[in-house]
Protein backbone atom coordinates (compact mmCIF):
# COMPACT_ATOMS: atom_id res chain seq x y z
CA UNK A 1 0.00 0.00 0.00
CA UNK A 2 2.75 2.33 0.85
CA UNK A 3 4.45 1.92 -2.44
CA UNK A 4 1.17 2.46 -4.43
CA UNK A 5 1.05 5.83 -1.77
CA UNK A 6 4.78 7.09 -3.03
CA UNK A 7 4.56 5.90 -6.74
CA UNK A 8 1.18 6.51 -7.80
CA UNK A 9 2.30 7.31 -11.52
CA UNK A 10 3.33 3.72 -11.79
CA UNK A 11 0.66 2.57 -9.82
CA UNK A 12 -1.88 4.17 -12.43
CA UNK A 13 0.31 2.97 -15.64
CA UNK A 14 0.23 -0.28 -14.16
CA UNK A 15 -3.40 -0.68 -13.43
CA UNK A 16 -3.79 0.73 -17.02
CA UNK A 17 -1.45 -1.51 -18.83
CA UNK A 18 -2.94 -4.95 -16.82
CA UNK A 19 -6.43 -3.70 -17.82
CA UNK A 20 -5.61 -3.03 -22.01
CA UNK A 21 -3.79 -6.70 -21.55
CA UNK A 22 -6.80 -8.00 -20.31
CA UNK A 23 -9.04 -6.56 -23.07
CA UNK A 24 -6.39 -7.57 -25.83
CA UNK A 25 -6.71 -10.98 -24.11
CA UNK A 26 -10.46 -11.02 -24.52
CA UNK A 27 -10.06 -9.66 -28.45
CA UNK A 28 -7.31 -12.47 -29.30
CA UNK A 29 -9.61 -15.39 -27.85
CA UNK A 30 -12.33 -13.77 -29.59
CA UNK A 31 -10.32 -13.60 -32.85
CA UNK A 32 -9.33 -17.08 -32.52
CA UNK A 33 -12.62 -18.58 -32.58
CA UNK A 34 -13.91 -16.21 -35.21
CA UNK A 35 -10.38 -17.93 -37.26
CA UNK A 36 -11.47 -21.50 -36.14
CA UNK A 37 -14.92 -20.99 -37.55
CA UNK A 38 -13.85 -18.96 -40.67
CA UNK A 39 -11.34 -22.34 -40.83
CA UNK A 40 -14.03 -24.88 -40.35
CA UNK A 41 -16.16 -23.19 -43.35
CA UNK A 42 -13.26 -22.64 -45.67
CA UNK A 43 -12.98 -26.22 -45.48
CA UNK A 44 -16.30 -27.80 -45.78
CA UNK A 45 -16.26 -25.31 -48.78
CA UNK A 46 -13.42 -26.60 -50.31
CA UNK A 47 -14.31 -29.81 -49.84
CA UNK A 48 -18.11 -29.68 -51.23
CA UNK A 49 -15.85 -28.09 -54.10
CA UNK A 50 -13.96 -30.98 -54.81
CA UNK A 51 -16.81 -33.38 -54.53
CA UNK A 52 -18.61 -31.09 -57.40
CA UNK A 53 -15.76 -31.05 -59.55
CA UNK A 54 -15.65 -34.72 -58.86
CA UNK A 55 -18.99 -35.29 -60.04
CA UNK A 56 -20.18 -36.59 -63.59
CA UNK A 57 -21.59 -34.60 -64.80
CA UNK A 58 -20.13 -31.41 -63.28
CA UNK A 59 -23.02 -29.25 -62.31
CA UNK A 60 -22.25 -26.37 -64.39
CA UNK A 61 -24.88 -24.49 -66.99
CA UNK A 62 -24.18 -26.57 -69.95
CA UNK A 63 -24.31 -29.82 -68.37
CA UNK A 64 -27.62 -28.65 -66.64
CA UNK A 65 -29.28 -27.76 -70.36
CA UNK A 66 -27.69 -31.47 -71.85
CA UNK A 67 -29.88 -32.60 -68.17
CA UNK A 68 -33.03 -31.12 -69.00
CA UNK A 69 -32.92 -32.15 -72.37
CA UNK A 70 -32.12 -35.54 -71.70
CA UNK A 71 -34.85 -35.78 -69.27
CA UNK A 72 -37.75 -34.42 -72.04
CA UNK A 73 -36.23 -37.14 -74.57
CA UNK A 74 -36.91 -39.86 -72.22
CA UNK A 75 -40.19 -38.39 -70.71
CA UNK A 76 -41.18 -38.10 -74.49
CA UNK A 77 -40.08 -41.50 -75.00
CA UNK A 78 -42.00 -42.89 -72.19
CA UNK A 79 -45.60 -41.45 -73.19
CA UNK A 80 -44.78 -43.03 -76.90
CA UNK A 81 -44.40 -46.34 -75.31
CA UNK A 82 -47.75 -45.82 -73.31
CA UNK A 83 -49.67 -44.75 -76.05
CA UNK A 84 -48.47 -48.12 -78.11
CA UNK A 85 -49.94 -49.88 -75.31
CA UNK A 86 -53.16 -48.29 -74.85
CA UNK A 87 -53.64 -49.01 -78.45
CA UNK A 88 -52.90 -52.99 -77.11
CA UNK A 89 -55.91 -52.87 -75.21
CA UNK A 90 -59.97 -53.07 -76.34
CA UNK A 91 -61.38 -49.18 -75.32
CA UNK A 92 -63.37 -48.70 -72.65
CA UNK A 93 -66.75 -47.18 -73.69
CA UNK A 94 -67.87 -44.83 -71.33
CA UNK A 95 -71.45 -44.26 -73.12
CA UNK A 96 -72.04 -48.14 -72.64
CA UNK A 97 -75.62 -47.95 -70.23
CA UNK A 98 -76.48 -51.34 -67.76
CA UNK A 99 -79.53 -51.96 -70.62
CA UNK A 100 -77.13 -51.94 -73.16
CA UNK A 101 -74.44 -54.42 -71.81
CA UNK A 102 -77.40 -56.86 -71.03
CA UNK A 103 -78.98 -56.30 -74.50
CA UNK A 104 -75.66 -56.64 -76.08
CA UNK A 105 -74.61 -59.98 -73.88
CA UNK A 106 -78.07 -61.74 -74.40
CA UNK A 107 -77.42 -61.08 -78.19
CA UNK A 108 -73.96 -62.65 -78.51
CA UNK A 109 -74.86 -65.68 -76.08
CA UNK A 110 -77.63 -66.61 -78.86
CA UNK A 111 -75.19 -66.20 -81.71
CA UNK A 112 -72.61 -68.27 -80.24
CA UNK A 113 -75.34 -70.84 -79.35
CA UNK A 114 -76.21 -70.79 -83.14
CA UNK A 115 -72.50 -71.22 -84.24
CA UNK A 116 -71.85 -73.65 -82.05
CA UNK A 117 -74.54 -75.91 -82.92
CA UNK A 118 -74.27 -75.66 -86.58
CA UNK A 119 -70.51 -76.12 -86.04
CA UNK A 120 -71.22 -79.46 -83.91
CA UNK A 121 -69.68 -77.57 -80.91
CA UNK A 122 -70.40 -78.43 -77.28
CA UNK A 123 -71.97 -75.37 -74.85
CA UNK A 124 -72.83 -75.66 -71.31
CA UNK A 125 -76.97 -75.72 -70.56
CA UNK A 126 -76.33 -72.11 -69.45
CA UNK A 127 -73.95 -70.90 -70.91
CA UNK A 128 -73.58 -66.67 -70.57
CA UNK A 129 -69.76 -66.45 -71.05
CA UNK A 130 -69.24 -66.12 -67.34
CA UNK A 131 -71.78 -63.45 -66.48
CA UNK A 132 -74.80 -65.31 -65.32
CA UNK A 133 -75.73 -62.63 -63.14
CA UNK A 134 -76.99 -60.89 -65.44
CA UNK A 135 -79.75 -62.60 -66.92
CA UNK A 136 -82.03 -61.16 -65.18
CA UNK A 137 -80.32 -57.81 -63.36
CA UNK A 138 -78.56 -55.10 -65.18
CA UNK A 139 -75.23 -54.19 -63.59
CA UNK A 140 -74.68 -50.64 -62.01
CA UNK A 141 -74.01 -47.56 -64.19
CA UNK A 142 -70.90 -47.22 -62.89
CA UNK A 143 -69.67 -50.85 -63.91
CA UNK A 144 -71.75 -51.13 -67.01
CA UNK A 145 -68.56 -49.88 -69.24
CA UNK A 146 -66.10 -52.13 -67.66
CA UNK A 147 -68.02 -55.09 -67.90
CA UNK A 148 -69.05 -54.75 -71.40
CA UNK A 149 -65.26 -54.06 -72.36
CA UNK A 150 -64.64 -57.60 -70.34
CA UNK A 151 -67.40 -59.36 -72.32
CA UNK A 152 -65.96 -58.09 -75.78
CA UNK A 153 -62.78 -59.72 -74.89
CA UNK A 154 -64.07 -63.29 -73.72
CA UNK A 155 -66.78 -63.15 -76.66
CA UNK A 156 -63.83 -63.20 -79.33
CA UNK A 157 -62.30 -66.20 -78.12
CA UNK A 158 -64.85 -68.20 -77.36
CA UNK A 159 -65.92 -67.14 -81.35
CA UNK A 160 -62.38 -68.22 -81.78
CA UNK A 161 -62.98 -71.63 -80.55
CA UNK A 162 -66.39 -72.18 -81.65
CA UNK A 163 -65.11 -71.42 -85.47
CA UNK A 164 -62.03 -73.52 -84.80
CA UNK A 165 -64.60 -76.27 -83.88
CA UNK A 166 -63.27 -77.69 -80.61
CA UNK A 167 -65.30 -80.30 -79.21
CA UNK A 168 -66.70 -78.14 -76.69
CA UNK A 169 -66.31 -75.04 -74.67
CA UNK A 170 -66.93 -76.24 -70.83
CA UNK A 171 -66.56 -73.05 -69.03
CA UNK A 172 -65.72 -69.37 -68.39
CA UNK A 173 -65.06 -68.45 -64.93
CA UNK A 174 -64.37 -64.92 -63.80
CA UNK A 175 -64.13 -62.94 -60.93
CA UNK A 176 -66.03 -59.95 -60.38
CA UNK A 177 -64.27 -57.02 -61.28
CA UNK A 178 -63.91 -53.79 -59.25
CA UNK A 179 -66.27 -51.94 -60.93
CA UNK A 180 -68.72 -54.29 -59.65
CA UNK A 181 -67.62 -54.97 -55.96
CA UNK A 182 -67.72 -50.83 -55.61
CA UNK A 183 -70.10 -48.98 -56.93
CA UNK A 184 -69.65 -45.02 -57.88
CA UNK A 185 -72.80 -42.98 -56.85
CA UNK A 186 -74.52 -41.02 -59.58
CA UNK A 187 -72.42 -37.65 -59.82
CA UNK A 188 -69.60 -38.26 -57.85
CA UNK A 189 -66.79 -36.74 -59.32
CA UNK A 190 -63.48 -39.15 -60.11
CA UNK A 191 -60.54 -39.11 -57.26
CA UNK A 192 -57.46 -37.09 -58.36
CA UNK A 193 -55.33 -39.77 -57.83
CA UNK A 194 -53.65 -41.13 -60.61
CA UNK A 195 -54.62 -44.92 -61.54
CA UNK A 196 -52.04 -47.32 -61.41
CA UNK A 197 -49.95 -47.46 -64.63
CA UNK A 198 -51.23 -51.34 -64.93
CA UNK A 199 -54.56 -53.17 -64.19
CA UNK A 200 -54.65 -57.00 -64.46
CA UNK A 201 -58.18 -58.78 -64.82
CA UNK A 202 -57.92 -62.38 -64.86
CA UNK A 203 -60.34 -65.05 -66.09
CA UNK A 204 -60.56 -68.61 -67.06
CA UNK A 205 -61.45 -70.61 -70.23
CA UNK A 206 -62.19 -74.10 -70.24
CA UNK A 207 -62.36 -76.11 -73.48
CA UNK A 208 -61.88 -79.61 -74.64
CA UNK A 209 -60.84 -80.17 -78.10
CA UNK A 210 -58.22 -82.13 -80.19
CA UNK A 211 -54.54 -81.85 -79.84
CA UNK A 212 -54.26 -80.07 -82.90
CA UNK A 213 -56.87 -77.95 -82.79
CA UNK A 214 -55.91 -76.80 -79.05
CA UNK A 215 -52.74 -75.68 -80.65
CA UNK A 216 -54.25 -73.51 -83.47
CA UNK A 217 -56.28 -72.45 -80.84
CA UNK A 218 -53.59 -70.90 -78.60
CA UNK A 219 -51.71 -69.65 -80.71
CA UNK A 220 -54.50 -67.41 -81.85
CA UNK A 221 -54.18 -65.54 -78.52
CA UNK A 222 -51.56 -63.99 -80.59
CA UNK A 223 -53.93 -62.31 -82.81
CA UNK A 224 -56.17 -60.70 -79.94
CA UNK A 225 -56.92 -57.19 -79.96
CA UNK A 226 -56.32 -57.35 -76.56
CA UNK A 227 -52.96 -57.05 -74.52
CA UNK A 228 -53.70 -61.07 -72.66
CA UNK A 229 -51.09 -62.52 -70.43
CA UNK A 230 -51.28 -66.54 -70.25
CA UNK A 231 -50.59 -67.09 -66.35
CA UNK A 232 -51.04 -70.90 -66.49
CA UNK A 233 -52.03 -73.35 -69.23
CA UNK A 234 -53.91 -76.67 -67.23
CA UNK A 235 -53.98 -79.78 -69.73
CA UNK A 236 -55.67 -83.18 -69.58
CA UNK A 237 -56.05 -85.94 -71.81
CA UNK A 238 -58.87 -87.57 -72.23
CA UNK A 239 -57.54 -90.83 -71.86
CA UNK A 240 -55.26 -90.56 -69.02
CA UNK A 241 -54.40 -94.65 -69.34
CA UNK A 242 -51.65 -96.03 -71.53
CA UNK A 243 -52.60 -98.37 -74.13
CA UNK A 244 -52.61 -102.21 -73.04
CA UNK A 245 -49.43 -103.64 -74.20
CA UNK A 246 -51.51 -107.00 -75.00
CA UNK A 247 -52.74 -105.50 -78.71
CA UNK A 248 -54.87 -109.15 -78.81
CA UNK A 249 -56.27 -108.96 -75.06
CA UNK A 250 -59.69 -108.46 -74.42
CA UNK A 251 -61.12 -105.33 -72.71
CA UNK A 252 -61.27 -101.69 -74.58
CA UNK A 253 -58.52 -100.29 -76.56
CA UNK A 254 -58.02 -97.19 -78.31
CA UNK A 255 -59.57 -96.24 -81.30
CA UNK A 256 -57.67 -98.09 -84.38
CA UNK A 257 -56.54 -98.49 -87.96
CA UNK A 258 -56.43 -100.97 -89.63
CA UNK A 259 -52.29 -102.08 -91.16
CA UNK A 260 -51.12 -104.42 -93.02
CA UNK A 261 -48.63 -106.54 -90.87
CA UNK A 262 -45.70 -108.22 -92.49
CA UNK A 263 -45.79 -111.83 -94.42
CA UNK A 264 -44.15 -114.57 -92.38
CA UNK A 265 -42.52 -116.43 -95.46
CA UNK A 266 -42.22 -119.71 -93.43
CA UNK A 267 -45.85 -119.69 -92.68
CA UNK A 268 -46.52 -119.19 -96.62
CA UNK A 269 -49.20 -116.17 -96.01
CA UNK A 270 -49.92 -113.23 -94.76
CA UNK A 271 -52.07 -112.52 -90.98
CA UNK A 272 -53.85 -109.51 -91.08
CA UNK A 273 -53.88 -107.68 -87.35
CA UNK A 274 -55.57 -104.51 -86.70
CA UNK A 275 -52.68 -102.61 -84.79
CA UNK A 276 -53.90 -99.92 -81.90
CA UNK A 277 -53.16 -95.95 -83.10
CA UNK A 278 -51.95 -94.86 -79.53
CA UNK A 279 -51.00 -91.11 -80.45
CA UNK A 280 -53.71 -88.37 -81.91
CA UNK A 281 -57.13 -89.68 -81.16
CA UNK A 282 -57.50 -88.14 -77.82
CA UNK A 283 -58.81 -85.34 -76.58
CA UNK A 284 -57.82 -82.88 -74.14
CA UNK A 285 -59.44 -80.55 -72.04
CA UNK A 286 -58.02 -77.67 -71.44
CA UNK A 287 -57.66 -74.56 -68.79
CA UNK A 288 -56.39 -71.30 -69.83
CA UNK A 289 -55.62 -68.80 -66.80
CA UNK A 290 -55.63 -65.50 -68.48
CA UNK A 291 -54.65 -62.09 -67.23
CA UNK A 292 -56.59 -59.05 -69.44
CA UNK A 293 -54.23 -56.09 -68.89
CA UNK A 294 -55.30 -52.60 -68.79
CA UNK A 295 -53.05 -49.70 -69.30
CA UNK A 296 -53.03 -46.53 -67.70
CA UNK A 297 -53.17 -43.65 -70.37
CA UNK A 298 -50.25 -41.61 -70.71
CA UNK A 299 -50.50 -38.50 -69.25
CA UNK A 300 -50.35 -34.75 -70.29
CA UNK A 301 -47.08 -33.44 -71.04
CA UNK A 302 -46.19 -30.82 -68.67
CA UNK A 303 -45.28 -27.25 -69.39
Amino acid sequence: MNWFKTNPFLAGLAVITLAVAGVLGYLISQSLAAYSVSSESYTAAVAKLHTLQNKVPFPNEANLKALKSGLDTYSDRISAFQAQLAKMKVPLDEKITPQQFQDGLRAAVNDIRAKAEANGVGLPANFYFGFDQYQSQVPSEHAAPALFRQFRVIQSIVARLVDFKVASVDSVVRPPLPEEAATQPAGQKKSDAQDPVLKRFPFDISFTAEQGKFRVAFNSLLGSDQFLIVRSVGIQNSNPLAPSKNAGGGGAQPASTPFSSATDGSAGGADKKSLPVIFGRELVKVTLHLDMLDFAEPAAPKK
